[in-house]
């Protein structure tokens, strides 16, 4: 059977996804520092869409997992604001979502994405 042929550009979408998953980051950064966990899970959850292509099928299920916990506690977080008016995150909250934000941070460097790899650095912009 022939397959249909597309017209290919010398232009690509990198330098765009690169520059969205960098503003991902950013915001993430943001949240954690602003103790925002909604913000964060959401940010979180955007960039682990992202960066589903790049992981195991294993790895992705396993992932999918603690991904729904997160969304547990931060909503349990949100109940807890609106029933007693204190903002205040948890050591433990915070740590599953820095947790979860440093493996999709791992994700990014072993695929390649946060660096091109390239054995001669004389090469490395090419």
């Amino acid at each position: 059977m022939q397959e249909h042929q597309r017209d290919s550009s010398e232009f690509n979408m990198a330098v765009s996804y690169l520059n969205r998953l960098n503003t991902l980051f950013y915001i993430c950064d943001e949240a954690s520092m602003n103790h925002e966990p909604f913000t964060w899970i959401n940010t979180l959850m955007t960039l682990f869409r992202e960066l589903s292509t790049e992981m195991e099928e294993k790895e992705l299920e396993d992932k999918k997992i603690v991904s729904k916990k997160l969304f547990y506690d931060v909503n349990k977080y949100i109940e807890s604001i609106n029933a007693t008016g204190r903002k205040e995150i948890t050591p433990d909250l915070y740590w599953e979502l820095h947790e979860f934000e440093n493996f999709l941070r791992k994700v990014l460097k072993e695929s390649g994405l946060q660096m091109k790899m390239k054995s001669d650095p004389r090469f490395a912009l090419t």
